[in-house]
């Protein structure tokens, strides 16, 4: 049984205590909303301009939104985008060098735009084309400061009628769930899972909802964990991942498919992964399901996002380190800036 007590002391920057606020952080969030005008509507899409732990944001918005979400993570943006489509620009630092270049862009073909972000060159661009921008709270690392990203939009398309459930249920349904995850409280649910995938390399799958969340649960374990991990979607693994079983048990032994399940799931994936359990067990591959909880489709969808961030936590603190810095991201961005301008 590991001493958690003690492996606590590898979280040297504290990502504990960003963890422990994130439905204060929800709450926060929506009020923030009222800084998106009212006048942006009457978009017939939406494209989310982000990268990494802000483009999330945009995944998890589309699996909600009443109308068609596109999330953009490059330096340009598809043709089709127009003055029917209201650009979004996420960037937590307001330097992220493919989000500026895609919304300079954007800007030439609508003016129903909006930017979240804690200031940088985002919000001066903003502020020079007199575009409404968001104040995200600095202080965090982009990838804990999602609610601040997320619910800002959530709140608002809810106020205009473009989404389905209500966010503001979802901060005390996630109460709980701190409650039972915080490093204090006795059966630990994140801290079993995370022991089931300690040593292993985990392979997420979700469908519907979860999608978005399944390819969180791998940006996590990645970025807190410093560990490999991958992700996949259902139905459509079905059509070509699977056949990758056939040899998984020599060449990839250390994998655990993990399923992300919702009560929402639709039928027939639901027997889906019924079958892939058979298919995994007979040949002899770990797999483990984590099951969503909430009344409602984004109540559950951001049950088991949280959940995967309190387990990539653990897993972290399991591997021996400490869960905030990136230094392979930090190194390949002075790199890239050290290179502009060049050839």
């Amino acid at each position: 049984m590991p001493d958690w007590g003690n492996l606590l002391a590898q979280d040297a920057s504290r990502m504990v205590e960003a963890l422990r606020s994130f439905p204060e952080q929800i709450e926060r969030a929506l009020g923030l909303a009222c800084r998106v005008p009212n006048n942006l509507q009457g978009f017939k899409n939406v494209v989310v301009l982000g990268m990494g732990g802000s483009a999330i944001a945009g995944d998890l918005l589309a699996r909600f939104s009443t109308v068609p979400v596109v999330t953009v993570r490059d330096y340009e943006l598809p043709t089709w985008v127009n003055s029917d489509t209201l650009l979004i620009a996420i960037s937590y630092s307001g330097e992220t060098e493919e989000t500026l270049s895609a919304f300079r862009e954007g800007l030439r073909r609508t003016r129903r735009a909006v930017a979240l972000t804690t200031g940088g060159a985002l919000a001066a661009l903003c502020e020079e084309r007199d575009i409404p921008w968001v104040p995200v709270p600095p202080g965090f690392q982009p990838r804990a400061a999602l609610a601040f990203l997320l619910f800002p939009l959530l709140g608002c398309l809810s106020r205009l009628g473009y989404v389905r459930d209500d966010p503001a249920r979802v901060a005390a349904a996630l109460r709980g769930l701190r409650d039972a995850c915080v490093p204090e409280h006795q059966a630990n649910p994140a801290q079993d899972v995370a022991q089931t995938l300690f040593g292993r390399i985990p392979v997420i799958y979700g469908a519907g909802i979860t999608v978005p969340v399944a390819y969180r649960w791998k940006t996590q374990i990645n970025e807190n964990a410093k560990q490999p991990a991958y992700w996949a979607e259902l139905p459509e693994l079905c059509h070509n991942e699977i056949v990758g079983y056939e040899l998984a048990g020599k060449v990839f032994a250390q994998g655990i498919v993990l399923f992300l399940r919702s009560s929402f799931d639709h039928p027939r994936v639901a027997r889906r992964v019924e079958i892939l359990k058979e298919v995994l067990s007979s040949r002899g591959l770990a797999f483990r399901e984590v099951w969503g909880q909430g009344e409602t489709a984004l109540a559950q969808a951001l049950w088991l996002l949280y959940f995967g961030d309190w387990v990539s936590f653990y897993l972290a603190l399991l591997n021996g380190v400490d869960p905030t810095p990136v230094r392979p991201i930090q190194e390949l961005k002075k790199r890239l800036k050290e290179t502009a301008g060049s050839g």
